[in-house]
């Protein structure tokens, strides 16, 4: 089983998936001549399909490109799908009278091919915008002028369909700069045959800085690195693999002993590439690293002290095992399955306790170690019933409203041992089916399905019948009033309604029309009153054959201590951005699915990995490698971890506001957006997202100016350097030796001990200042300006 599923997912990455079963099996399949031979000069010719060769044909002329006839408002009159993917319009359309042509004749004109529009524009006897493109003895215009003179055939029922599509080669290592390699595109189809489409597939780089690619496939590189040739072939993509080594820099590869099986397959492809990966971290480094990563907390200076004085040979495995049982650990962790489910912000003070009850729903379900794909099901599955019958509910309901009071007056204190979250689906911005689609199929999926929403997604499958069918299952919840029990579609937010399963009456009729169906893969059947269907969804999702369930998540997590995913974005799987290692990400996934979805398993394996403890400082051979993990890169704190990291570097606790009881009142590391005037303006300016997209995007971590400004001179810093109850002035009285008092600030801002160089100079410093209290504080504002401090190295 495991041996298919690894199978499964490197097919799903490196091929067009096969949405349907053929009817013949591949080795069944019988070859047929490729459009360019077939409709050359001594070509047997024949009457060309019009959607396995007329309109891929429009997208390798970039007819139905955004530039010309495929934007949305068309070109002087004549529209095309974007990208050919309504073939049926397009057809229409094609036989309509050009208003442009002021009655000089048809676009397609069926008596007299030879005067229709469609063919002497592109070769340029008619003005053409798009100029010239195509000659008139070419195969292009045979195979145009050949299905017009058949009439203009085309039958959507009969008409072959593409079932799998695949490049040769799958990947090509250079092993000369000045070496040129084609690529051939094959497709396979429905009626028991396949053929080489490479004349009539559109092929794109995607790093043009390292591989360039002709319109007929032929691949040619200019620098060293990797990147992906993407081919796209009526609604299919695929794609190469492009592999430039480095030169050799006449060092032998070392010595690197692999901690686990991650290490193996990152070496694997380094090999290929002639990268040497740099060397291990200093204690240092890994201390502050996995502090940071696994916890978004800064190591204490004692932490620290204790971990570079232990000589054990496997302190750092303890370490992770010690840091992945904290609190910390389940508090950080539920801020970013708040970013990646939408907890987002709060428009009144009901909803912004439900922002914090939902954080501490997600937080309860770390700290207990629940499984992923139950926690997924508390979001997917949400009721607010739970077992209990609706008049009980609405009993208890009323009682918490009765015994509570105040700003939390909907939570009692029970939710987050609660099995589900409706505040995902009875959050006010998440009333929208669409969002629910979107904000789901990203969160668990990885999937970004916003282009489906208005045309078929232009590199992946997705079509828009795709998205509605997929919408139908989230159309299917039935909105109530607590204190009536009647249905309440609109409401007001958390406290005015609940969500249980069944159907909303004023959506049966649409979900009759347009059944679930489960994203590339078969109908649900729905029966009204039935089993909730949601669960059939949360079945196919957790599935050992769904291609996108583990290893979205284990691609998440890998993007977030690596700052780069396996596939990046690590929320845009598609068929056009293939995954950096689909053998590593393959290998995770399994492992995820191996262990029951244990969450710190995947922890485990990544941290414990030698590729993730390598140093940030890059060797010749690696410098310039940012995808394959060949050595740490430097990653600014997220937002919420740097304002913490200030604030435990100062000793001050931030403010921000009001806070429920059972929350430290300094702690950044929340799911609400903050009152305290500061504290908000730093979440803004450092990139803390709002949470209104379903999109990783959101989130920004790119350096500006303002976050310089902020901590070199903003009140709120400073106020912290100054307070009499903060870290300096407590070391200031407790250490009379400067020496010693620099070494601490050093521990605690930076997590390492300062050079002898260093100690010097900030010794001279203090000496040379109007006090020994200005002196030191100058020292540790210095500490949190260096780039060593704001960034995870």
């Amino acid at each position: 089983m495991r041996n298919y599923v690894s199978a499964l997912l490197i097919t799903h990455f490196l091929n067009f998936s096969i949405l349907h079963l053929s009817r013949v099996q591949a080795n069944e399949a019988r070859q047929v001549s490729s459009a360019d031979q077939r409709w050359s000069t001594n070509g047997t010719g024949g009457t060309p399909d019009f959607v396995r060769h007329v309109m891929p044909l429009f997208s390798k002329l970039g007819c139905n490109m955004r530039s010309c006839h495929g934007s949305f408002q068309g070109q002087n009159g004549f529209r095309l799908s974007l990208f050919g993917f309504e073939p049926i319009l397009d057809r229409k359309e094609l036989l309509e009278l050009d208003p442009e042509s002021e009655g000089d004749g048809p676009r397609i004109n069926l008596k007299k091919p030879d005067e229709s529009l469609f063919l002497t524009k592109p070769i340029s006897e008619d003005e053409h915008g798009g100029g010239k493109r195509m000659g008139r003895e070419s195969w292009q215009y045979r195979v145009l002028h050949a299905w017009i003179s058949a009439g203009a055939p085309f039958d959507p029922k009969t008409s072959p369909r593409l079932i799998r599509l695949k490049t040769e080669p799958s990947e090509i290592l250079f092993t000369d700069r000045n070496q040129k390699t084609p690529i051939r595109a094959i497709a396979w189809f429905d009626d028991g045959t396949f053929e080489d489409v490479t004349a009539l597939t559109v092929f794109s780089s995607n790093d043009e800085g390292i591989a360039q690619v002709q319109p007929n496939g032929e691949v040619s590189v200019s620098r060293t690195g990797d990147t992906a040739v993407v081919a796209q072939f009526s609604g299919g993509v695929t794609s190469t693999q492009v592999l430039v080594p480095a030169p050799s820099d006449g060092l032998p590869p070392g010595l690197h002993l692999p901690h686990n099986e991650i290490d193996n397959l990152v070496m694997a492809k380094l090999r290929k590439l002639n990268i040497r990966p740099s060397e291990l971290c200093s204690d240092a480094d890994f201390i502050r690293r996995v502090h940071l990563d696994v916890t978004g907390r800064l190591p204490s200076a004692q932490a620290t002290r204790d971990f570079l004085d232990n000589r054990a040979p496997d302190k750092r495995a303890k370490l992770i095992d010690q840091l992945l049982d904290q609190p910390e650990y389940a508090t950080y962790w539920a801020m970013k399955f708040s970013d990646w489910t939408g907890n987002g912000k709060y428009l009144s003070r009901y909803a912004m306790a439900s922002n914090w009850m939902w954080q501490d729903w997600v937080e309860d379900k770390l700290s207990r170690e629940v499984a992923y794909d139950d926690l997924v099901y508390g979001f997917v599955c949400a009721t607010s019933l739970e077992g209990r019958d609706r008049q009980g509910f609405l009993e208890e309901v009323q009682e918490i409203k009765r015994k509570t009071s105040g700003r939390y007056q909907f939570d009692d204190g029970t939710y987050a041992q609660r099995k589900t979250n409706d505040l995902y689906w009875t959050n006010v911005e998440r009333r929208d089916p669409d969002t629910l689609v979107l904000q789901t199929a990203n969160a668990f999926l990885g999937l970004r399905l916003e282009c489906a929403q208005c045309h078929n997604h232009p590199f992946d499958r997705w079509t828009q019948k795709d998205f509605e069918q997929f919408k139908s299952f989230f159309m299917l919840a039935r909105y109530c009033d607590p204190q009536t029990g009647e249905e309440n579609p609109k409401g007001r937010g958390y406290g005015d309604e609940s969500v249980e399963p069944g159907v909303g009456r004023k959506y049966v009729n649409i979900v009759k029309k347009t059944p679930p169906k489960l994203l590339g893969d078969r109908e649900i059947p729905y029966v009204e009153g039935g089993d909730d269907i949601r669960i059939s969804l949360w079945e196919w999702m957790r599935s050992r054959e769904n291609p996108y369930f583990a290893p979205a998540f284990v691609n998440r997590v890998w993007h977030h201590y690596f700052g780069a995913g396996i596939v990046d974005p690590a929320d845009d799987f598609n068929q056009g951005n293939p995954p950096s290692n689909p053998q590593l990400l393959t290998w995770l996934a399994s492992e995820f699915i191996d262990h029951k979805f244990d969450i710190k398993h995947v922890h485990r394996l990544i941290l414990n990995s030698r590729t993730y403890q390598l140093s940030f400082l890059p060797n010749d051979s690696n410098r310039l490698d940012k995808k394959n993990f060949s050595h740490a890169l430097l990653r600014r704190m997220p937002a919420e971890v740097l304002i913490d990291a200030v604030s435990d570097v100062a000793g001050v606790p931030n403010n921000f506001g009001r806070v429920p009881r059972n929350r430290a009142v300094g702690q950044a590391m929340t799911a609400v957006r903050y009152t305290g005037d500061r504290p908000g303006y730093a979440m803004k300016i450092f990139g803390r997202p709002d949470r209104e997209k379903t999109c990783d995007c959101e989130r920004s971590d790119e350096p500006s100016v303002a976050q310089a400004l902020y901590l070199i001179n903003d009140q709120d810093v400073l106020a912290k350097l100054s307070d009499s109850q903060g870290t300096l002035p407590q070391l200031l009285k407790s250490t009379p030796d400067d020496r010693q008092l620099i070494t601490e600030l050093y521990l605690t801002a930076l997590s390492r001990f300062p050079t002898e160089q260093e100690l010097d100079l900030q010794r001279k410093f203090v000496s040379n200042a109007s006090s020994r209290e200005n002196g030191m504080k100058d020292v540790l504002w210095t500490l949190l300006n260096v780039r060593e401090f704001i960034f995870n190295h």
